[in-house]
């Protein structure tokens, strides 16, 4: 018994030494991004090698916060717009919904969805199905997380629920800022 107790107490004083991030919070700005590789819903593939050298505007979502932060992408979308072509050629909208609800009798059903939902808003929407996404990333579930990561792969902004109002015109001046960045 006296083992046991001293095996918890130093797993715990282990565990209490671990930096915050290891207990589920999102990853940092400043670290590298993980590899991902999420799926449309017209089965194309996308990793993060495949966008490495621009500036990813990285929404991830589940289908029930979606709503969420509606502001702010319109906000983005405004910027995006009112930039010169070859400013939109170094940015990447990259909007990926938690897809692991979906079953194999449910999966047609969802990536009609995604292909529905990309052709409204005018660019590919993808699915995590398998959440492995989440869990590299550490994003928090049922939640709108938002990323920025530059054209090194590094994540340069990192929030999660709501973006405060104030955080909207720090992040356009981030993103300009990494467009002209060599």
């Amino acid at each position: 018994m006296l083992k046991k107790i001293a095996i918890f107490l130093v797993l715990t004083t282990m565990l209490g030494t671990l930096p915050l991030e290891s207990w589920g919070s999102r990853l940092a700005s400043g670290r590298p991004a993980p590899p991902f590789l999420v799926e449309s819903g017209s089965s194309k593939k996308l990793t993060l090698d495949m966008i490495r050298g621009r500036v990813i505007v990285l929404y991830y979502t589940s289908r029930n916060a979606m709503a969420e932060n509606s502001r702010m992408k319109a906000e983005l979308l405004k910027v995006y717009r009112t930039q010169p072509a070859d400013v939109k050629k170094q940015l990447f909208r990259l909007v990926v919904v938690d897809g692991s609800e979906a079953s194999w009798p449910t999966m047609p059903l969802w990536k009609c969805k995604l292909n529905e939902h990309s052709k409204k808003e005018g660019f590919t929407i993808y699915a995590d199905w398998q959440r492995k996404m989440m869990a590299d990333y550490r994003l928090k579930e049922n939640a709108n997380n938002f990323l920025v990561i530059d054209k090194k792969g590094i994540i340069r902004y990192s929030a999660s629920g709501k973006i405060a109002n104030g955080q909207y015109d720090k992040i356009k001046e981030l993103l300009l800022t990494l467009v002209q960045e060599g």
